[in-house]
């Protein structure tokens, strides 16, 4: 089973600031929705935490939530490490794994995932939480949506 990452960001690898997204397109946020819905999201403490309560958890997706501290929530699954995340998420059958944030678990899953889903961002927005470097010669260029704020790329890995 494979992992795939979902991350809206601009160019700069901006993906946040301060716990909250510096940007507001609908368009991007419908297209993350249909995405994902229907499967599974892995995401950080601080990422559930920033979702506003009324989405909490996103509707129409197993959320499992990574960390150590957090107690349980309803309507996700909170496991301690990111090696029980990925086993909960592979006993549940035919759902696609989708790790959506923030900035720590997309450094240590990026080794691990095998699709990159990427919004960039248009526009420059000032962020202390960035995507880690992504080494391109590693990832093959597999759909590209022009929106009008946005380009979704969709890349997968090369295989070795």
């Amino acid at each position: 089973m494979g992992i795939g990452i979902v991350v809206a960001m601009t160019r700069d690898r901006v993906i946040g600031n301060d716990g909250k997204i510096p940007w507001h397109i609908r368009e991007e946020s419908e297209h993350f929705k249909r995405l994902t819905s229907g499967n599974t999201v892995i995401m950080g403490k601080n990422t559930w935490l920033s979702l506003p309560e009324k989405f909490r958890p996103l509707p129409d997706r197993v959320n499992i939530i990574v960390s150590s501290s957090l107690g349980e929530q309803k309507g996700a699954i909170v496991c301690s490490t990111i090696k029980e995340a990925i086993k909960v998420a592979e006993s549940i059958s035919n759902r696609e794994t989708f790790c959506i944030g923030g900035e720590q678990l997309y450094k240590t899953m990026l080794p691990m995932a095998n699709v990159l889903h990427v919004s960039w961002i248009m526009g420059n927005y000032n962020g202390n939480a960035h995507f880690p470097e992504i080494n391109f010669a590693e990832w093959k260029l597999d759909k590209e949506i022009e929106n009008t704020r946005f380009v979704y790329d969709k890349y997968l890995r090369k295989q070795e």
